[in-house]
């Protein structure tokens, strides 16, 4: 939705747009996106309804625009990631070969949330946000980190699986509390992309020690039976 790039002034049309939804946005810091009416959204704007109808047909269009802008910047930012070939190497190699600086894709993550940090905040709010966006984006990252785990070289197992979806929660969470409390003195984005990346690494690396540790089990039991 943001583009801080760009030099091109906004015509007056696109400025009127983008009142609309600042104040739309605004308004959900403390009401569901759905209660809002456009009445009192054009008093917040001080437009009349037949200038917000110029832009959309209902807050149910406002907010699918709102929604479909963000997706497509996602799904553009993540598109232009390029990918490297899985390079397979032998097991007792790991230590070596295995690449454990933060992937692209946890920067993308958090560079397109920065960018678009009131939106994203308010329809990730689990009280007055929008659950089906949140489904929408969940599905977007859910691919997104599968192809991470791809080119880690991690099995496809019942394993992996729950990792992806603690794993895809994570950003979420770390997220909406990134952008509500970044202004307190809250970790860093490199910070919070580093603490995302132990997790990374540590799954892969437990699951190389699983196939070379004849005693991992053992120690990896956290009570005796």
């Amino acid at each position: 939705m943001n583009n801080p790039t760009s030099d091109i002034k906004p015509s007056k049309a696109e400025q009127t747009r983008a009142k609309i939804i600042d104040a739309f946005l605004n308004i959900m810091a403390e009401k569901k996106w759905d209660k809002i009416t456009v009445k009192e959204l054009c008093g917040v704007v001080s437009i009349t309804r037949g200038t917000f109808y110029q832009y959309f047909s209902d807050i149910y269009d406002l907010m699918e625009q709102i929604q479909t802008e963000l997706l497509d910047d996602v799904t553009g930012r993540y598109n232009r990631i390029a990918k490297k070939p899985v390079a397979a190497f032998p097991l007792e190699q790991f230590t070596e070969k295995f690449d454990y600086t933060a992937p692209e894709s946890l920067r993308t993550w958090f560079n397109f949330c920065n960018d678009n940090h009131k939106a994203i905040a308010a329809l990730l709010d689990p009280d007055m946000g929008d659950e089906y966006f949140c489904k929408k984006i969940r599905n977007k990252l859910h691919d997104y980190i599968n192809d991470m785990m791809d080119q880690d070289g991690m099995a496809c197992d019942s394993l992996r699986d729950y990792f992806l979806k603690v794993f895809l929660e994570l950003h979420f969470l770390v997220a909406r509390t990134w952008l509500t409390a970044k202004d307190d003195g809250f970790l860093s984005a490199d910070d919070l992309i580093q603490l995302l990346n132990s997790m990374r690494v540590g799954a892969n690396y437990l699951t190389w020690k699983s196939q070379t540790s004849a005693d991992f089990s053992r120690k990896m039991q956290f009570f005796d039976k």
